[in-house]
């Protein structure tokens, strides 16, 4: 693992607002991981993001985990990251226990073995992540169309902006 261009503030020296956006993250997840300790320069954006995490489905109640790592996994691979890909595929093989299923996404999504409606919410995470300029109602509409709910769509769209912002943390700084 590469070390992280930017200082990561230990746990044992946090104090204040950082300490309390540690303390949440370690109540749920035991450890900080570096893509949340390089942030440490602004705490409560740390702590902002502690009420995004795996445990709880990113905050998602309308789509399951699968989904969530399934969506998780395209962003990373759109954006080109080197951590956001290859870390959402294992966690997405670890929960379905189909690590064949979660690599296979991760080449090309749209050769996965995927349902019709799975390949239009993931066309519709593609394109939001690489040209969210061009998204239009039509895009939205097309989502309904092949069965998706309105708490659905917003809990997709969720997932992608979070991840699109965690992949670019994770290369503004060398976290890999």
């Amino acid at each position: 693992m590469n070390k992280p261009w930017i200082p990561i503030a230990p746990v044992e020296q946090a104090t204040g607002d950082l300490r309390r956006a540690y303390d949440k993250i370690l109540a749920t997840r035991g450890r900080i991981p570096d893509i949340r300790a390089v942030m440490a320069g602004e705490p409560l954006t740390i702590e902002g993001f502690a009420y995004f995490f795996p445990d709880n489905n990113y905050a998602c109640t309308s789509i399951d985990r699968r989904l969530s790592e399934m969506i998780a996994t395209v962003v990373g691979v759109a954006n080109e990251s080197a951590l956001g890909g290859p870390a959402h595929a294992r966690q997405l093989a670890r929960i379905s226990g189909d690590e064949a299923f979660a690599q296979a996404l991760r080449l090309d999504y749209k050769t996965a073995g995927l349902s019709a409606k799975e390949v239009t919410l993931l066309d519709y995470v593609w394109k939001l992540t690489k040209t969210p300029g061009a998204m239009t109602e039509d895009d939205v509409n097309s989502l309904r169309a092949a069965g998706w709910s309105d708490p659905q769509i917003v809990a997709t769209v969720h997932v992608t902006a979070f991840f699109a912002y965690m992949n670019r943390v994770a290369g503004a700084f060398g976290v890999a």
